[in-house]
């Protein structure tokens, strides 16, 4: 598939036109097979002390897929996703992420004010790995209109 002409020529902030094709209703829990929950806690660790990020394609609140994504900030306090990589990663998702992630190597697994403020797709959960003790503690929010809401994550 074609990553669309729009997303370059036109500069529009891909989370406006994401946010206008998400539709989905809200889940409670979402659904991780344990050797998903495994690689993006293996990619958190390989990455740190930078904070990593990633999208989880998948269905009925049920991830599917994990799909990795540089750090353009490579910063060890704050992500963004962006290049090619994230252009493929949503076009693999269809335009609607089950799931976004990110790690905070020293930090709690709760989402930070710049998580918040920066929180532009309230249809997906918004995962956050803490590498701040062992084992790592993994977390799943809604985040919407500056409201945090945690749901359940359940590995299977």
């Amino acid at each position: 598939m074609r990553i669309p002409t729009l997303f370059f020529t036109l500069h529009i902030p891909l989370a406006q036109i994401v946010i206008l094709r998400h539709n989905r209703s809200r889940g409670e829990e979402v659904k991780l097979p344990r050797a998903i929950l495994e690689q993006m806690v293996a990619q958190a660790r390989a990455d740190a002390p930078l904070e990593t990020c990633g999208l989880l394609a998948g269905r009925d609140e049920r991830a599917t897929r994990v799909l990795p994504i540089p750090n353009v900030l490579h910063s060890p306090v704050q992500y963004r996703m962006g290049g090619q990589e994230f252009a493929e990663a949503m076009i693999a998702c269809d335009f609607e992420p089950l799931a976004i992630y990110h790690s905070h190597p020293a930090g709690p697994p709760v989402p930070s004010p710049t998580d918040i403020a920066e929180a532009f797709y309230p249809d997906s959960v918004y995962i956050i790995i803490s590498l701040a003790h062992e084992p790592p503690s993994v977390r799943a929010f809604y985040i919407t209109g500056g409201g945090v809401t945690e749901i359940e994550l359940q590995a299977e």
